[in-house]
């Protein structure tokens, strides 16, 4: 007999737009971890180089839309280089509409730049983002004029910023608080003993029902069902299922 699953919430998506290797390998490293212990499914692109030598138009350029979609929550985290990438201010625009169509919520984070040079476009912020207007010759104010009113409209949500914590792993910690009070729902990462008490109570409620339910002509040996050799079975059969969770991730 099939143990029965019981049905848990589907784990919900962040979506993390940054720009820079060394923020992928460093800042943005401890906040996947972080996410992924409280059983938070995390998209990051690791491609951003890739897809800004294939230029704009490749057949690939959408899955980050797909990915957006999908996310209950983004987080947007400013760099001095974020806007020097023509990919980070496409992914900044979707999460703009998918906020303001309510799809989405949205946690800025300023790391390591100013609020307001986010805001008005100055210090090397700025330099960056005219830069790659320049670059990529965008001669349509109305695009560009779209582009920096969805900057500023993300910038404008309750955020956090570098510069208010020590380090950044008070900083990781105050993002996780923040994003537990948007999704109240996720929890800490189980652990093994936790999940040792879910399998036997688990295996307790399906022994009761297996004892009392199924007739002795089906299974004459309804005894199994509240013997060691069940719960041994049990046990077996979580040490296979967890090992093989372990290999996948």
């Amino acid at each position: 007999m099939t143990m029965p699953a019981f049905r848990r919430r589907p784990r919900p998506q962040i979506y993390i737009s940054f720009q820079g290797n060394d923020l992928r390998k460093g800042f943005v490293s401890h906040v996947v971890k972080a996410l992924k212990d409280a059983r938070v499914n995390v998209f990051v692109d690791n491609d951003h180089d890739q897809w800004e030598r294939r230029g704009p138009h490749h057949h690939d350029d959408h899955l980050f839309v797909r990915r957006i979609h999908n996310s209950k929550l983004a987080l947007v985290i400013f760099s001095d280089q974020y806007a020097e990438s023509q990919q980070c201010l496409n992914e900044l625009t979707t999460i703009h509409e998918r906020v303001a169509e309510g799809k989405l919520m949205v946690i800025p984070i300023f790391y390591k730049v100013n609020i307001e040079e986010v805001n008005n476009l100055e210090g090397r912020f700025g330099k960056c983002f005219d830069e790659m207007v320049r670059t990529q010759g965008r001669q349509n104010h109305q695009l560009t004029h779209h582009i920096v009113g969805c900057l500023r409209s993300i910038a404008r949500k309750p955020s956090f910023t570098s510069g208010y914590y020590s380090n950044d792993s008070d900083l990781v910690e105050a993002i996780i608080q923040g994003i537990k009070k948007k999704i109240p729902y996720i929890s800490a990462k189980q652990t093994i003993g936790e999940e040792v008490s879910a399998e036997l109570l688990s295996a307790s409620v399906v022994a009761a029902l297996c004892f009392y339910f199924i007739p002795i002509s089906v299974f004459p040996d309804l005894g199994f069902f509240i013997s060691p050799r069940w719960y041994l079975a049990v046990m077996l059969l979580f040490v296979v299922r967890h090992s093989l969770r372990s290999i996948q991730r």
